[in-house]
């Protein structure tokens, strides 16, 4: 088994703008998928992120520390949030990412963790 990375991208203006009957909508199908992944035993974590406004990015240069607002790319999507999923493939983590709701309207990073 190898354990996945399933990095959720999507546009925080999209998810603001949502009626708070579309969020609750949303959100059901993320706990459902969260339920189905745990049913079927490949789930080892995952969790939402704050906003991109919470966001602080460091780097080290000559011993100097630096921190930035925000993250590092300047991109209209954002990191939102992540699942760790234990699989036998990643044509089976592929498949995992393909059923996550933010596929639908963002993009799903799937990447391999170092163990």
């Amino acid at each position: 088994m190898t354990q996945y990375m399933l990095l959720i991208y999507g546009a925080e203006s999209e998810w603001a703008a949502l009626t708070p009957d579309q969020l609750s909508a949303e959100m059901g199908a993320y706990h459902a998928y969260t339920e189905e992944m745990a049913k079927a035993g490949v789930l080892v974590a995952g969790d939402e992120l704050h906003p991109v406004s919470t966001a602080k990015t460091l780097s080290v240069s000559g011993g100097t520390h630096k921190v930035v607002d925000g993250p590092f790319a300047e991109t209209k999507e954002a990191l939102g949030g992540y699942y760790i999923v234990n699989v036998e493939s990643q044509e089976d983590a592929l498949a995992w990412a393909a059923k996550c709701p933010g596929a639908r309207y963002g993009r799903i990073e799937v990447r391999p963790v170092v163990q």
